[in-house]
C-alpha cells in the first residue's frame, strides 16, 4: 500500500477586515523616520469546515499615538486536514508542517502590504512601506509554551 503524505492547500477567501486612519495627528511635525510597526495576529481552526484561519493587524505608531490600524483575515483550506493539524489542546493545536504555518503568516503579511499600499495612498504616509519583517522573528514571538506543572 502506498502511502501519500502529499498537503495540499489554498486560500479560501481573504478580506480587509479593518482599516483605521487617525487624522487627528499632527502630520506636519510628524517624524515619519522613526515610525514604530506592531504586527499582532491569531491562528485558529475549525476542524468542521476543515480550515485555518488567519487574524492579522498591523499597527503603525508614533510614540503611544496609533495612526494606522490594517487588518486582514484570511481562511485556508488544507486536506488531507488532519494528516496536518496533530493534536488540538487549550485552545492551540499542533501541526505536522510548521513551515506550512510560515507560508500561510507570509501570506497575510504581503497580503497587509497591498492594502496598505492601496489605503496610504493620497494621505499623509502615502509611500510608506511595511519593513520585511523575518519568519524567524514571528516565530519566536508566537510560540506558545507548555505549562510545566
Amino acid at each position: 500500500m502506498k502511502e501519500n503524505n502529499e498537503i495540499e492547500f489554498g486560500v479560501l477567501n481573504l478580506v480587509e477586515d479593518a482599516y483605521i486612519f487617525n487624522y487627528d495627528i499632527d502630520f506636519a511635525n510628524l517624524d515619519k523616520e522613526h515610525l514604530q510597526i506592531q504586527f499582532e495576529h491569531s491562528i485558529n481552526i475549525s476542524a468542521e469546515t476543515e480550515t485555518l484561519i488567519i487574524t492579522m493587524r498591523v499597527k503603525i505608531l508614533s510614540g503611544v499615538n496609533e495612526i494606522v490600524k490594517q487588518g486582514v483575515r484570511t481562511s485556508f483550506t488544507i486536506k488531507p486536514f488532519n494528516s496536518f493539524i496533530n493534536s488540538v489542546e487549550d485552545g492551540g493545536f499542533n501541526v505536522t508542517n510548521p513551515n506550512l504555518i510560515d507560508t500561510f503568516i507570509s501570506v497575510c503579511i504581503g497580503a497587509l502590504r497591498g492594502l496598505l499600499a492601496k489605503n496610504l495612498k493620497g494621505t499623509p504616509l502615502n509611500g510608506f512601506v511595511l519593513p520585511l519583517v523575518p519568519m524567524s522573528v514571528i516565530r519566536r514571538n508566537s510560540i506558545k509554551e507548555k505549562n510545566k506543572h
